[in-house]
């Protein structure tokens, strides 16, 4: 009688564990890969291990890692020359092959498509 009451407690766990990873999963766009600022030469590529590098328009280069949230947020955190980390919050917004930022900080918009590596 306990043994059953187990199975069914761990099965009822696994599950909801599966729906939790599968709601999440469908909540954070997979924006891995190569794009390019619509109205510029920025250029930033996502990496599968969660890094990413970047080249803006002026031709400045920064890496790091960048996680997303069940919201839609990308947290990117970038190291500085001085050792120090810094965090830029944007809600990310993936539309066919154009991805889209919205920075908190500034309210700026930044459009990107995706382009072969």
């Amino acid at each position: 009688m306990m043994n059953d009451k187990l199975k069914y407690i761990q099965a009822v766990t696994g599950l909801l564990a599966a729906m939790t990873i599968l709601v999440s999963c469908l909540h954070s766009p997979d924006i891995t890969g190569r794009w390019q600022e619509t109205r510029g030469r920025a250029i930033i590529e996502f990496h599968d291990d969660y890094t990413f590098s970047t080249v803006d328009n002026m031709g400045l280069a920064l890496s790091g890692t960048y996680t997303i949230d069940n919201k839609g947020t990308v947290h990117f955190r970038i190291k500085t020359d001085e050792g120090e980390t810094e965090t830029i919050d944007a809600r990310v917004r993936l539309y066919e092959d154009e991805l889209i930022f919205n920075f908190s900080d500034t309210d700026e918009v930044e459009r990107y498509k995706k382009v072969e590596p």
